[in-house]
């Protein structure tokens, strides 16, 4: 019997030492396996950013008529709210290496430290930034649908119809 508790003893220790030997990951390492979640499936590496959590249909309906009139569809974007990009490590978007990034809204991320005015496109290691009004905002007033639509063209070289 003491041979028998000698043996448990051991195993509770080993199991003891297997427990407490768990790898810690450290924070770094968690932040960069964390994935945006977006919708679309990126094939044209235009990433589109909207604020709030998630967009009301009519806003959804406005934005994807924007997408359309610049020959995109979902298939074409990775469309994500600005919440889900809170999540990520502030490095994520230039590991994406999008050639494009339209971002709707006053959104609370790094990336806005980029803008400079609403509506001009900006060039940053080979991405192109265009920075507009939220889709609420741009939905009840025809000169910001205008000057989106100018900005559009310019940043997807379409020419006067």
């Amino acid at each position: 019997m003491p041979e028998d508790r000698d043996s448990l003893s051991k195993q509770a220790d080993s199991q003891v030492l297997t427990e407490s030997s768990v790898e810690q990951i450290p924070e770094e390492e968690v932040e960069e396996k964390l994935e945006l979640e977006y919708q679309g499936g990126f094939e044209k590496g235009i990433l589109v950013v909207f604020e709030g959590k998630e967009l009301e249909k009519e806003h959804h309906d406005l934005l994807f008529n924007i997408l359309n009139a610049v020959n995109c569809s979902l298939k074409d974007v990775a469309l994500c709210s600005d919440m889900s990009l809170n999540l990520v490590s502030p490095d994520y978007i230039s590991n994406m290496a999008p050639n494009k990034v339209i971002i709707f809204g006053n959104i609370h991320h790094d990336i806005i430290s980029l803008k400079k005015k609403d509506y001009s496109i900006l060039q940053e290691e080979g991405t192109e930034y265009l920075f507009a009004d939220g889709l609420k905002t741009i939905s009840e007033d025809k000169n910001l649908k205008r000057a989106l639509w100018t900005a559009l063209q310019v940043l997807f070289n379409i020419t006067g119809k």
